[in-house]
């Protein structure tokens, strides 16, 4: 393995990250051009079938010009983790180094792309029987009574989890009650401690796309909108016509395609109690604070290359990170 930043052969994994808004996509499609390599998509919700234009994934011309992988292949209702995304997108990586030399992994999920390219700990996944409970538990008491019994067993999780996020909290307190060990008056459960710390498997260079931010949010707003024109409102109306008829339908929806940014609020909006304006304001803002989550993200990752990509069109932006490449493997 290859400790970040540390050269190694020929052979490289390159990960492009950014805000979503950025112009991933676009760069990917010129990059795994320039690179003779395929994309290899790192997006917890693209994965998924059933909301290609609220997820935005590749177009249908962007992937035709060039192959995208992990893209569209869950079914509506599963649950993925970085751990299990990590798993099916390695054999990918082994595939592309060995017969073109590149990997290209591309996407705004951070901690999947760091599960890919390097070892990480993670605790044991929960019994689904454990989650149910806790997930009953949240719609009868409220998502605060949750979030107290898990300030009470790990005040860390607890702080670093939106109290009003019952995904995040029943995932955390099923992980804490599971695994959780009591050694005196201290309790521990089993973190991610190597989180920013990896050690790669292969030489690995990721970069960063950045833009100034009134550019990159005015990209947002102008996407939010041709998503609602272009028929986001009625995937989602098909997702749970096919799914959500159901009070355990709906909560197996928060645990898979659910968590996409906006289904809540299209869903509200198809039971009457939002307007397709307010919809769109905050669909907007959700997605504005999602993309400054990201960035922070990315700007912890150790040695990713931080590109403004102001004024640049994505063939020069891949030929820059193509030159790049090229100069970590001289």
């Amino acid at each position: 393995m290859v400790r970040a930043g540390v050269d190694a052969a020929s052979q490289m994994v390159v990960g492009v990250l950014g805000p979503t808004g950025v112009g991933k996509t676009a760069v990917g499609v010129e990059l795994a051009a320039m690179l003779g390599t395929r994309v290899i998509s790192c997006d917890s919700l693209q994965i998924y079938r059933g909301l290609p234009i609220l997820t935005n994934q590749p177009s249908g011309a962007e992937r035709c010009g060039v192959r995208h992988e992990m893209v569209g292949i869950a079914e509506p209702l599963e649950e993925w983790s970085a751990a299990q995304y990590a798993r099916a997108v390695r054999p990918l990586i082994e595939q592309d180094l060995e017969t073109g030399g590149a990997a290209l992994l591309v996407g705004g999920t951070g901690l999947y792309m760091r599960a890919a390219v390097a070892p990480l700990a993670a605790p044991p996944p929960a019994p689904r029987v454990l989650q149910q409970e806790l997930e009953a538990r949240a719609a009868i008491e409220g998502p605060a009574a949750l979030h107290a019994e898990l300030s009470r067993l790990d005040p860390a999780a607890a702080a670093a989890i939106d109290p009003r996020n019952v995904r995040r909290l029943v995932r955390a307190l099923a992980v804490v009650k599971t695994s959780v060990s009591v050694e005196g008056d201290e309790v521990r459960w089993s973190g991610r401690s190597d989180l920013w710390d990896p050690i790669y498997y292969h030489h690995t260079m990721l970069v960063g796309l950045t833009l100034p931010r009134t550019e990159l949010y005015a990209r947002i707003n102008l996407r939010t909108q041709h998503m609602l024109q272009q028929g986001a409102v009625a995937e989602v109306a098909a997702i749970l016509e096919q799914h959500g008829r159901t009070e355990e339908g709906r909560r197996a929806l928060e645990r898979g395609i659910g968590k996409a940014i906006g289904f809540r609020l299209l869903a509200a909006h198809l039971e009457g109690e939002m307007s397709l304006e307010e919809v769109e304001e905050k669909l907007s803002a959700a997605t504005r604070a999602y993309a400054r989550r990201q960035l922070t993200w990315m700007r912890k990752m150790p040695g990713v290359v931080i590109m403004s990509i102001c004024g640049l069109g994505p063939g020069a932006v891949a030929a820059d990170i193509v030159a790049q490449v090229r100069a970590g493997n001289e």
